[in-house]
């Protein structure tokens, strides 16, 4: 593997960690009574893409590729500490669409076979999740 295409897994990776979705698991959003499902949901979406993510840096390690150093979230995150989940779930769904097209163009940048397989993988939890999302709006 082409130590290009090696740090474009190492960003894919870090994207992922770091993406709003994961941000929002993390950051408490606030549900009144009825909204509760609309969070247990959004959370269930977040740690299932979080497995997929976890499962992604394992297929690193096992192709003897380091895990790269994640930093820390987006600076224009730390603004959606505690918000309703309401008004959380259209910034989601657009995040999600993008992070979705930018992974498709990384599935197509890759020669290589299998680490083309490997983030269609994630490509296909995005999809899912996209519905899944949007149907929670």
């Amino acid at each position: 593997m082409t130590p290009a295409n090696v740090l474009r897994l190492q960003h894919v990776y870090r994207r992922e960690y770091r993406s709003l979705l994961q941000y929002v698991r993390e950051a408490s959003p606030y549900a009144a009574l009825a909204d509760r499902p609309v969070r247990d949901g959004v959370m269930r979406i977040a740690k299932e893409e979080a497995t997929a993510i976890e499962a992604f840096g394992e297929w690193l390690e096992e192709h003897r590729l380091s895990l790269p150093y994640l930093g820390s979230f987006p600076v224009g995150f730390t603004d959606l500490n505690f918000v309703g989940i309401r008004h959380l779930l259209p910034k989601l769904i657009a995040e999600q669409k993008r992070d979705l097209q930018v992974l498709e163009a990384d599935v197509s940048s890759f020669a290589d076979v299998v680490a083309r397989a490997a983030v269609q993988r994630l490509v296909d939890v995005h999809q899912r999740h996209l519905k899944e999302l949007e149907s929670l709006g």
